[in-house]
């Protein structure tokens, strides 16, 4: 009887270790994500977005935004939800985009939100082969997802021309 209830208090003992071991690793995990994130960290985000569309990758390019997210393009509708963001990229691969480059001009944060402005080039490629280069700027209000990654809840773009 004694050795049973040994092994109940000792097991209760870690059990309850590592519940509070638990809580102050969350705890740690809160505190880091409220620390400024450098640029880099926030144009992360484009980068992999870019790299998505170059790999013609419609569900990569849409995990780079919240679940939530909306995406304010030029001259079109707001697109709301990952799941249209993604509708909506795949549009621009099968329209015959080939290329995307993204440059960080600014980027900060404040807790678990931020910003990114940037500049970007799209190329794509008609049926007859002609190539059609898209420059513009774009803004990006950014957010840390629950694993601490930087998503776009917000994005908007603008064309300076077309080539």
């Amino acid at each position: 009887m004694k050795a049973n209830r040994l092994i109940s208090r000792l097991t209760l003992t870690i059990l309850l270790a590592v519940s509070l071991i638990g809580c102050k690793e969350k705890e740690a995990i809160t505190v880091d994500q409220k620390q400024p994130a450098t640029v880099e960290e926030l144009g992360q985000m484009n980068r992999d977005f870019a790299a998505a569309l170059i790999a013609k990758d419609a569900t990569a390019a849409a995990n780079a935004y919240g679940k939530t997210a909306s995406l304010l393009p030029p001259n079109e509708p707001i697109v709301t939800g990952r799941e249209n963001i993604k509708n909506y990229w795949q549009g621009a691969i099968d329209a015959g985009l080939i290329d995307a480059k993204v440059k960080t001009i600014d980027a900060n944060s404040d807790g678990n939100l931020g910003y990114e402005i940037g500049t970007f080039t799209l190329k794509f490629q008609t049926e007859d082969g002609t190539i059609i280069t898209d420059i513009g700027k774009y803004t990006e209000i950014l957010k840390r997802d629950d694993t601490g990654r930087w998503v776009s809840i917000y994005g908007m773009w603008s064309a300076n021309e077309t080539h």
